[in-house]
């Protein structure tokens, strides 16, 4: 069963003092260049005006920036090239550099619904890029730098076979050492495609699912880049977050619904029956519990799911003062330990009906239970209706069907007129983070997030991309980590996503930005930029040097660093399609220009 954590803030990482950002009239220096060759841009056709298509398009960044090499960035123009540009130091701009150009563009250019070309570096010296119109390509970029250097072409092929077109999520590079006496050295590529099917639902309306394909590429003995395995998840809903662990051990996901890993070509993927004899064998679970539970004051309810086929001759089940043992004979066991607390064995009893075993423990003393079996999470205790109720009577005076008409109504928990919309939590904007196992095909963890994701940022060349989700008024970064499961239990219970950093208030800030189209930050958080659809652009710096000494007039403390906001207003005529930010420059791209803006270093 999946191992359900908590992402739980550090609190040395969040300032509780923070009071605002102060708006800053300086103005930052400002360089812009005109493109030979306008962005590359494709337009949803009316066969994809649908969420999951739209989530391809709209989470769309047409500007690259290379994690490897600072201030080096890349675009896609309309003849099919890959251009680099260079930010020197004082934010003035080098370039565009044509690096590549994608073979058969005129071709492949004019397919119809095909999708924005997608680039990602894997490491210091190799790319992978999608087409858009089906075709993937790996590239040896040599290394990356002031010396630019045209990209060779390593693997291309329409991997997902004719007519299904994808994008790159994810790219990483790594060394595996293969099994046997040799134990020879293999280059490995692993890519996380994504993709949208549609299928003929029961009632003849189609449905559409996005896929996420994950591709490994291997450079065999005779130096040639082959395909060695192909995974495939499924999703009912587009995905918000989705990168390759590192390592290539595993998939995190985020998404409104959990993603299943359905397809292995190296092994079978276990469903069903099989699914559960698995699980029991292994000691996991997948992402749902294994039994459910509720309890009273005086008894306690166990529901199983049998495997299909499974008749009441099957099955045992021996009941002990202080231990219980179910299982299927000859096959496996289904809950075997010893009890939390005792039982009365002859006052308790259980049913089969179809594929349902219920048991009802009886208490021998009243009280409520931690759990049913001592060590076994892999059950979910849910509550019956009587427990429900009695909960309701003892909460309905915290609740009303009405709006308080009375701000100042006595003991209320709080004033419902202080909320404000960006406040407001709609269940559908629960996102389950995931990480899928790439062996087990099974989720090993997982968490509930009830706040919004704010943005992606790469905040390490070496690491997957963090996710920036709102924590109450801030904006917390949380970095996938490499999970180690040899290690038994303590694996399993380590949270693979930690706190990292910070952005003062910058949850309350973005959710006031109705009109924004990115959102991104420096790798050292010093800086967060929000760029709208058409023309400005907020810049927010968390701790900048005052220069001169400044006391808080509240406090009476001396004041050495304060928060500042700049506003940046770009020419009007253009939407901004690309936002890339570093710690000392914001790149910003329109369809026909580029834009510089260097940041200041002090006061």
């Amino acid at each position: 069963m999946a191992n359900y954590v908590d992402l739980k803030p550090r609190k040395e990482l969040i300032n509780p003092h923070f009071e605002s950002y102060k708006l800053s009239l300086d103005p930052l220096p400002i360089y812009s260049q005109e493109l030979e060759k306008s962005l590359d841009v494709s337009i949803l056709t009316q066969d994809q005006l649908t969420l999951h298509h739209t989530k391809l398009f709209g989470a769309y960044n047409h500007l690259v920036q290379d994690p490897w090499v600072d201030r080096s960035v890349y675009f896609i123009d309309t003849d099919w090239a890959v251009q680099n540009i260079f930010i020197h130091e004082t934010g003035k701009i080098h370039g565009g550099f044509r690096v590549f150009e994608i073979p058969e563009a005129s071709s492949y250019r004019e397919c119809t619904g095909r999708l924005n070309i997608s680039l990602c570096f894997s490491n210091q010296t190799f790319a992978v890029l999608a087409d858009g119109a089906g075709r993937l390509f790996l590239l040896d970029t040599g290394m990356r730098g002031h010396k630019r250097t045209q990209w060779n072409v390593l693997y291309k092929d329409k991997v997902l076979g004719e007519n299904v077109y994808f994008t790159v999520v994810d790219s990483i590079q790594y060394t595996s050492t293969t099994s046997g006496e040799s134990g020879n050295a293999v280059d490995v590529v692993e890519c996380l495609l994504a993709s949208v099917e549609v299928r003929q639902g029961e009632n003849k309306y189609p449905v559409n699912r996005t896929i996420l394909t994950w591709i490994t590429l291997t450079k065999g003995v005779e130096e040639r880049w082959v395909v060695t395995r192909t995974r495939r998840l499924e999703g009912s809903q587009p995905f918000s977050y989705a990168s390759i662990e590192r390592g290539g051990g595993a998939v995190t996901v985020a998404s409104n619904r959990l993603f299943d890993l359905t397809a292995d070509s190296l092994k079978d993927v276990i469903s069903g029956a099989e699914s559960m004899e698995w699980e029991v064998s292994q000691g996991k679970g997948s992402a749902h519990p294994m039994y459910t539970w509720s309890q009273g004051p005086e008894d306690v309810s166990v529901q199983l799911t049998l495997p299909a086929g499974v008749s009441k001759a099957d099955i045992y089940v021996s009941v002990a003062r202080d231990y219980i043992d179910i299982g299927v004979k000859n096959s496996l066991a289904l809950l075997s330990g010893s009890l939390s607390k005792t039982v009365d064995v002859s006052a308790s009893t259980w049913t089969l009906e179809g594929q349902r075993l219920e048991l009802i423990l009886t208490k021998e003393e009243k009280g409520m239970w931690e759990t049913v079996v001592v060590g076994d999470n892999r059950g979910e205790m849910t509550f019956d209706e009587a427990t429900v109720a009695a909960i309701h009577e003892r909460l309905q005076h915290l609740t009303s069907d009405q709006w308080n008409p009375d701000p100042d109504l006595k003991n209320k928990p709080f004033n419902t007129q202080q909320l404000e919309a960006c406040d407001a939590v709609d269940d559908e904007e629960c996102i389950y983070l995931m990480r899928i196992d790439g062996e087990t095909h099974r989720i090993s963890h997982q968490a509930t997030i009830n706040y919004s994701l704010l943005f992606i940022a790469r905040l390490d060349a070496e690491k997957a991309p963090s996710l920036c989700l709102r924590h109450d008024v801030d904006g917390l970064l949380w970095q996938p980590e490499v999970i180690p499961l040899t290690d038994g239990d303590s694996g399993r219970r380590t949270c693979p996503w930690q706190h990292v950093g910070t952005l003062d208030a910058f949850g309350y800030v973005q959710a006031s930005k109705t009109q924004r189209s990115f959102s991104g930050c420096a790798p050292d958080l010093s800086l967060a930029v929000i760029a709208d659809c058409s023309r400005h652009v907020y810049l927010y710096r968390q701790n900048v040097p005052t220069g001169t000494p400044l006391r808080n007039r509240r406090t009476g403390q001396n004041v050495s660093n304060i928060a500042k906001q700049y506003v940046v207003a770009l020419e009007p005529h253009d939407s901004i399609l690309g936002l890339c930010v570093s710690r000392d420059h914001i790149v910003i791209a329109t369809a026909s220009k580029v834009y510089a803006l260097a940041v200041p270093q002090d006061a």
